[in-house]
């Protein structure tokens, strides 16, 4: 519950994607734990929903309590990989972001595939945050009916706490294998 606020608030100022492809629509987030509890303190969560997405922005950014970035498209295909890297806001660390799709790794009822979402933070960019030893790493199983898959860990940099995420979500179409 500690982060819910601020993962609500960061989820208001993500714009949905509406690409033109068959992908899933994932963004990258980080939460900086001191700021979001101060924030939390000083709020009034009933008058921040009430505000226009402008406005509520500019608190967002006021309070600095994270950063969204950039929603890309996956790849979806079987066996297929999409990885993007993505600046920490602070210090000189790279975030790394990975989608994969695969039928052979976990089965569920009448259905095979899944999806993994892995995220990692590093001195420098992954080629797969997926292999990383660090990484945060998730798994669902994927069919026509997966909407929302998230993966999260919460670390230390320059002595700061921050949580660093990965949400996809998606498409609502039959998932097509190439």
């Amino acid at each position: 519950m500690k982060f819910m606020l601020a993962l609500f608030c960061l989820f208001l100022l993500t714009a949905a994607a509406t690409a033109q492809s068959n992908g899933d629509t994932c963004h990258v987030y980080v939460i900086d734990v001191k700021n979001t509890e101060q924030f939390r303190k000083t709020a009034d969560f009933d008058e921040f929903v009430k505000k226009s997405k402008q406005e509520q922005e500019a608190i967002m950014k006021a309070a600095a309590v994270g950063k969204t970035y950039d929603e890309f498209v996956t790849d979806v295909g079987e066996e297929h990989l999409t990885t993007k890297t993505f600046p920490f806001p602070t210090g000189k660390q790279v975030i790394t972001a990975s989608v994969f799709y695969t039928d052979e790794s976990m089965r569920s009822s009448n259905h095979q595939d899944s999806i993994l979402l892995g995220i990692s933070v590093g001195a420098k960019a992954a080629s797969d945050a997926l292999s990383e030893p660090d990484a945060a790493i998730a798994e669902i199983s994927y069919d026509d009916n997966t909407d929302t898959v998230r993966v999260k860990r919460s670390m230390l940099v320059n002595s700061r706490r921050y949580v660093v995420g990965l949400e996809c979500r998606c498409k609502s179409h039959p998932h097509e294998k190439n």
